[in-house]
C-alpha cells in the first residue's frame, strides 16, 4: 500500500514515501505487566528449581550480561535476579557482572551505565570480559569437535553462575541466547576463533539448531561450564518484552528458540522485487558487522538477483579490522573463502559474506561509511541525505516492481514456505546436568 514508512537509522527515524507492504513479525498479544511476565518465568523455571532455591546464603554469584551491540533490556531483567538472590540470602557484595563481549571493544563507563540501568550500576561490581589476557582465562575442556575451551577465570570460580540475554535467529549459531553467552561470550579468543571458523559449513545457518555444528559446539562449551540458571528474552522490534523463559541452560534455551521462531517469523506468499530494509537502528547498525545480520534477513523475502535497499547508519565504522582488510586483499567471495579456509581470522568472514550478498542481490546501503568500503562489498553507497531522492529513482527505473519494507530486519525473519526449512530444535539428551 502507498503510505509512508519510518525507518530506523542510528539513534533517529527517517520517514519514506513508498508503496509497499509491511513486513514485519506476526502480531503478539501485548504484555500488560513486563515485570509480572519475567517474575513468573523466574518462578516456573524450565528444568531447574527456582533460583532462591538453587543458590545458598554465603555464596559469590556471577551474573553474565549481553554487551552493547544487543538489545535484551538488562536493566528490566537485572533488578528482579537481585531481588531473588538478595531473599536467598546472597548480599550485593557477594554478586559481581560480568559482560560477555566475546572478541569485540571493552565498554565506556556510559555504555555499562545504559546497559544496566540506573538502578543497578554503582550497586554491584561489573567486569568486561577479555578474550586475550591469559591470567583472567581458565582450560575448561574440550569439545568432541575439538575446541580447547577456554573461559572467563573470574566466572568459573564463581559458586553459582546466571546467564542473561535475548534470542533472536542468529548466522552461524542458529538463535542467539543460553549457550551464546558462554562460548563465544566469555571464551578466549582462540576457542571463538575455533568455534566461528564453522561458518564455513553449510549447516550452520539461520534458525537451524539441529546438526548446527557451530551450535554443537557452544553447546558443549557451555555445558563444561555448566551454569546453574539462566534467563532469557524475546523482544519484539520496538524492544517490548514478548516473552521469557528461565531455568536450565539448554532446557529452557531450547524452548525460547521455539517461541521466538513462532514470534519473530512472518510468512509470505512469494519473493520481492525490492525489499526496502533497515538494520533496526542503534545498536542494530552500530557497525557494519552488526548490521549485517538484518541484510541477511531482509534478503530471506528477495527473489534472486533482487533489490536491497538497506538503512544501517554504522557510526562505529565496519567493526572488524579484518573485514576492511579483506575487502582490500581479494576482489571476490571465492577467493576471500580460500583465504580463510587455509587460515581463519574472526570478523573476516563478515566480508565474506557481505561480499557474497553483493553478488547475488543488487544491493544500496544507506550509511555513513566510507563510499569506496561500500562499493568493495559489491554494493551501491547512498549518502543518508539522498535516501528518498535515491530510492525514487530505483522505483522509477523499473517500475511494477513488488516492494516490501522491513523498518526491523534486524529481529524480523520473513520467509516463502515453500524455501524455507522449519526450524530444528533440539539439544544432545546428555546435556542435562545441573551444578551442586
Amino acid at each position: 500500500m502507498a503510505g509512508s514508512f519510518a525507518i530506523p537509522f542510528g539513534r533517529q527515524l527517517v520517514s519514506i514515501a513508498l508503496a509497499g507492504e509491511l513486513i514485519q513479525p506476526r502480531a503478539a498479544p501485548p504484555v500488560d505487566d513486563e515485570i509480572a511476565l519475567l517474575s513468573h518465568a523466574m518462578r516456573h523455571p524450565i528444568g531447574t528449581p527456582p533460583l532462591e532455591e538453587l543458590v545458598r546464603g554465603g555464596e559469590h554469584v556471577a551474573i553474565v550480561v549481553s554487551d552493547i551491540t544487543r538489545r535484551v533490556r538488562a536493566e528490566l531483567v537485572l533488578p528482579i535476579i537481585l531481588q531473588a538472590l538478595n531473599r536467598a540470602g546472597v548480599p550485593d557484595q557477594n554478586i559481581f557482572l560480568v559482560f560477555a563481549l566475546g572478541n569485540h571493544r571493552p565498554h565506556t563507563p556510559a555504555e555499562h551505565k545504559l546497559i544496566v540501568g540506573e538502578q543497578i550500576y554503582g550497586r554491584l561490581r561489573l567486569y568486561d570480559h577479555n578474550a586475550w589476557r591469559e591470567s583472567e582465562l581458565v582450560k575448561v575442556g574440550v569439545t568432541r569437535f575439538g575446541n580447547v575451551v577456554e573461559i572467563n577465570r573470574r566466572v568459573v570460580e564463581a559458586d553459582r553462575i546466571i546467564l542473561t540475554g535475548g534470542i533472536v535467529p542468529h548466522r552461524i549459531a542458529g538463535y542467539t541466547g543460553g549457550r551464546k553467552s558462554v562460548v563465544p561470550g566469555l571464551a578466549a579468543a582462540r576457542t571463538i576463533e575455533f568455534n566461528h571458523r564453522m561458518v564455513l559449513d553449510p549447516r550452520c545457518r539461520l534458525c537451524a539448531l539441529e546438526g548446527n555444528p557451530a551450535h554443537e559446539d557452544m553447546l558443549e562449551g557451555c555445558s563444561m561450564v555448566n551454569p546453574d540458571f539462566i534467563v532469557n528474552v524475546i523482544l519484539n522490534p520496538e524492544g517490548t518484552l514478548l516473552q521469557a523463559v528461565a531455568g536450565h541452560f539448554a532446557l529452557a534455551h531450547q524452548q525460547g528458540c521455539q517461541a521466538a521462531a513462532e514470534l519473530l517469523g512472518t510468512p509470505l506468499d512469494s519473493h520481492f522485487d525490492l525489499v526496502v530494509a533497515s538494520a533496526g537502528g542503534w545498536p542494530f547498525d552500530i557497525d557494519l558487522r552488526q548490521a549485517h545480520k538484518g541484510m541477511e534477513h531482509a534478503c530471506l523475502a528477495l527473489r534472486p538477483g533482487g533489490v536491497l535497499y538497506y538503512y544501517a547508519e554504522c557510526a562505529e565504522g565496519l567493526g572488524s579490522p579484518h573485514i576492511e582488510r579483506y575487502l582490500s586483499l581479494y576482489g571476490d567471495a571465492r577467493s576471500i573463502e580460500q583465504a580463510l579456509r587455509e587460515r581463519f581470522e574472526v570478523g573476516a568472514h563478515k566480508a565474506l559474506w557481505l561480499v557474497q550478498l553483493g553478488q547475488r542481490y543488487r544491493v544500496h546501503l544507506v550509511t555513513r561509511l566510507d563510499p569506496e568500503l561500500v562499493r568493495r562489498c559489491g554494493f551501491n553507497p547512498v549518502p543518508p541525505e539522498r535516501h528518498q531522492q535515491r530510492l525514487e529513482e530505483l522505483l522509477n527505473a523499473e517500475p511494477g516492481m513488488r516492494v516490501g519494507v522491513m523498518p526491523n530486519a534486524g529481529s524480523t525473519i520473513a520467509w516463502v514456505e515453500a524455501d524455507r526449512a522449519r526450524p530444528a530444535v533440539s539439544w544432545p539428551q546428555n546435556i542435562t546436568g545441573r551444578r551442586i
